[in-house]
């Protein structure tokens, strides 16, 4: 986790201390009203898209118990769909999930590491295990682990029901499937209640531009989100960019129920959502970094930055639209789209870590050796 414990504790001196007290990024360089983004994020982003995960993963828990209560191919049907549709939610909030409560709980650790450890997991369900707390657990848990759990576990539909209904061991395969259901509402349950809380009035108050304010804190975790999480964990590192050993096929997001270009989707979205003030789940758009950027006149290389960040974005879609649904046989037999549309990726990382983040005069509170 990146720096959680730092930027927490600076949040929390924030609170208690006068603005003048913080650590500067900067200083206060142009007047433009953080408190409006900070409330736009708040009220119509965050807090929407963490309620709208609470519900999805309260259906997730509904339909788990369906499924174990009646094994049948409509039940596990209905359990697809619901793991799907909460993944999905949870590809806009990792944006929001290395700061405050989210990285006190260490919640990117636990909910979507992949490749999965399905060695550990069928460990696990053997010996009926199913303390996930423990640190060894964080790859045999999260959607990936249901991503096995509900796609991988036998080579087809009938096998796999019969691993949860007629099997030696059915029972053991609906007790950890449960557990790792209920380790994700646990783990969001919290976060949501601390936004609730008093957070959000908290985070609004955090207009200083230092190391600890909230835009400084939300442009760090939106480049570490795009680089890291998107760019790097669900393309770059499948297609070996930065071990060197060659492409890694089952490094790949939802290697099993083959969702990965799906997800990829849905991220590029929540990230560019976010980019443009979006209101979760609606047309309505606040203020963001894209009219904060308009509002300094950003430039790059004499051109309107805002235009050329969106542009590219709209580039990687392109890409991304074009490529399989099973991206891990793709990268075996067909790899060069993968690679191309990793490259439209790669290509706003500098727009971002550069251009955007010089023009909000932010310092990087995270260090990488990626070489970009």
């Amino acid at each position: 986790m990146k720096k959680f414990l730092a930027i927490l504790v600076l949040t929390v001196l924030v609170w208690a201390c006068s603005s003048d007290n913080g650590s500067s990024g900067g200083g206060n360089t142009d007047n433009f009203d953080r408190a409006a983004m900070l409330t736009n994020w708040a009220d119509n982003i965050i807090i929407p898209a963490y309620t709208d995960y609470e519900n999805k993963l309260t259906a997730l828990q509904t339909a788990t118990t369906n499924f174990t209560t009646i094994v049948d191919q409509t039940n596990l049907d209905a359990l697809r769909t619901a793991w799907l549709e909460a993944y999905k939610t949870w590809q806009y909030v990792i944006l929001f999930s290395d700061f405050s409560k989210a990285a006190e709980l260490n919640v990117t650790r636990w909910v979507n590491r992949f490749p999965t450890d399905v060695t550990g997991i069928e460990t696990n369900i053997t010996n009926n295990f199913t303390d996930l707390t423990l640190s060894s657990t964080n790859v045999q848990q999260g959607f990936p682990a249901l991503d096995y759990l509900l796609y991988g576990v036998a080579a087809d539909d009938t096998a796999i029901l019969a691993k949860y209904d007629s099997e030696a061991n059915a029972a053991n395969y609906k007790n950890y499937l449960t557990a790792v259901v209920n380790r994700l509402k646990d783990l969001n349950t919290p976060v949501l209640n601390h936004w609730n809380s008093g957070y959000r009035n908290i985070f609004i108050g955090l207009t200083e531009n230092t190391n600890a304010g909230g835009v400084n804190i939300l442009v760090n975790d939106y480049i570490y989100n795009y680089e890291k999480y998107f760019r790097k964990y669900k393309l770059g590192d499948p297609l070996g960019i930065f071990t060197g050993n060659g492409v890694e096929p089952t490094y790949i997001e939802s290697r099993y129920g083959k969702k990965s270009k799906e997800l990829l989707l849905v991220v590029l979205s929540a990230i560019e959502d976010f980019f443009s003030g979006k209101h979760y789940n609606s047309a309505a758009i606040g203020e963001s970094f894209k009219t904060y950027l308009a509002y300094l006149d950003a430039k790059k290389d004499g051109q309107d930055l805002v235009p050329l960040m969106l542009a590219q974005m709209g580039s990687a879609r392109t890409k991304l639209n074009g490529l399989d649904t099973d991206l891990s046989n793709q990268i075996n037999t067909n790899v060069t789209p993968v690679q191309e549309t990793y490259t439209e990726i790669q290509k706003l990382v500098p727009m971002l870590k550069i251009d955007m983040r010089s023009a909000f005069n932010v310092e990087l509170d995270y260090y990488d050796n990626d070489g970009d």
